[in-house]
């Protein structure tokens, strides 16, 4: 028997019992779509994660105060700080692998008034080489400059969305005064900042921390005028290359070691970590997250392809006259295994395109109704397609091979 008149006669048989048919995709169907639509919500959220960590600059590696082991932060007392003379301590002779660096400081969340308006913005003490670090052009006027953060200037670069919340779309922020309200040392102070810059628009971070919304000033007049500390939330360095991160943090690490007068360096009393682990860690959280998802969808096609060999095993009773007949003119057990195969790969088939259509079409209505990025790939199309038709010869395998095995004179017999 040819392989194509085994297919017609197989999709025949599907025809006549559309309803059945139908019925008994819906169960593949459902579980595809399953598949495709959560781990499309899966391979978003993993994108939106990698995007927003990349979004804070490029080639990236981040010294911060306290010792991080598996149990947590330790080295969180007065010997675990970073200063500014760390900072000026990690020069290009040192750490030659890097390109340029800056040092952040948090002057903590501040009331803001310009302009008859008010707002409360996160202000931060920052370095002169911050836009070239952070990959972050400005957009209106200039950054303050490394004179500036020696002279202790109050001037100030604002975030797209704190200079249109202060001054309004339209209007030209730059040479204006903003009001900094400082609350150190038991006072409360007003303090005038001219407004230099304002930073280009970069967006949400991780969904939530709008980055748009924030004040850069000096980082020594962050320490000394408005928060009256000292030390530093992080020192950000810029590798030269992605290959050079490893050599980068060695490099700071070793010029840290020596200058806290540290030699074991498992009681450092900072962390230095590079982009890449930072990606690789989220990168495996992301991906844990989107194999429990394709997991619950993966439960749904078992559940179909368990129905299919039900269906396919009602099929072969019904059916137990005509294989007997089909036998007695020469049809052998390989014609009849194959056009059980064929009927339950056809099922599974059908059932799996329709899936991926319907999953994809889940996946594009969540992404546009609830803004969680949605993101089909052709990998996860294939896996689906593949598992599909592998259920269906699976599960289809023991009702054609029952079929098969028929014998001719009991089959004719059968009632």
């Amino acid at each position: 028997m040819r392989y194509r008149d085994a297919m017609h006669s197989a999709l025949q048989s599907l025809v006549t019992n559309k309803l059945r048919s139908a019925l008994t995709m819906l169960g593949v169907i459902i579980g595809v779509a399953a598949v495709i639509a959560m781990v499309a919500i899966g391979n978003g959220a993993q994108a939106n994660v990698q995007q927003a960590v990349l979004a804070l600059g490029s080639n990236l590696v981040t010294v911060s105060p306290g010792n991080q082991s598996s149990e947590g932060v330790r080295g969180a007392g007065a010997q675990a700080a970073l200063t500014y003379d760390d900072c000026k301590a990690l020069t290009l002779d040192a750490v030659p692998a890097m390109t340029a660096l800056s040092c952040e400081a948090q002057a903590g969340r501040s009331n803001l008034s310009a302009n008859g308006q008010t707002w409360s913005s996160q202000v931060i003490g920052v370095t002169d080489r911050y836009p070239t670090v952070r990959d972050w052009p400005i957009g209106l006027g200039d950054f303050f400059t490394d004179s500036d953060v020696r002279l202790y200037s109050q001037v100030a670069v604002l975030g797209s969305s704190t200079a249109e919340s202060l001054f309004g779309a339209e209007a030209n922020p730059i040479g204006q005064q903003i009001q900094i309200r400082s609350g150190f040392a038991k006072t409360i102070r007003v303090l005038n900042f001219k407004v230099v810059g304002v930073l280009s628009s970069k967006g949400q971070a991780f969904g939530f921390f709008n980055r748009d919304d924030q004040v850069l000033v000096p980082l020594t007049t962050a320490q000394r005028v408005l928060s009256g500390n000292s030390r530093l939330s992080n020192i950000t360095i810029k590798a030269a290359s992605a290959d050079l991160l490893d050599q980068t943090v060695q490099e700071v690490t070793d010029v840290l070691l020596v200058r806290h007068r540290i030699s074991d360096p498992a009681n450092a009393d900072f962390t230095v970590v590079n982009q890449n682990d930072t990606l690789s860690a989220l990168n495996s959280i992301t991906g844990t997250f989107t194999l429990l998802l394709g997991a619950i969808g993966g439960i749904s096609l078992l559940v179909g392809g368990i129905g299919i060999m039900n269906i396919m095993l009602v099929s072969v009773t019904e059916r137990t006259r005509e294989i007997g007949i089909r036998k007695a003119v020469g049809a052998r057990r390989r014609d009849i295994l194959t056009q059980f195969l064929i009927e339950s790969i056809a099922l599974t088939g059908s059932g799996g395109i329709v899936g991926i259509l319907l999953g994809s079409a889940i996946a594009a209505i969540v992404s546009a109704q609830s803004g969680i990025l949605a993101l089909v790939t052709p990998g996860t199309v294939a896996v689906a397609v593949g598992v599909s038709v592998a259920i269906g010869v699976i599960f289809g395998l023991y009702p054609a091979l029952r079929a098969a095995r028929l014998h001719p004179i009991q089959a004719l017999r059968y009632e």
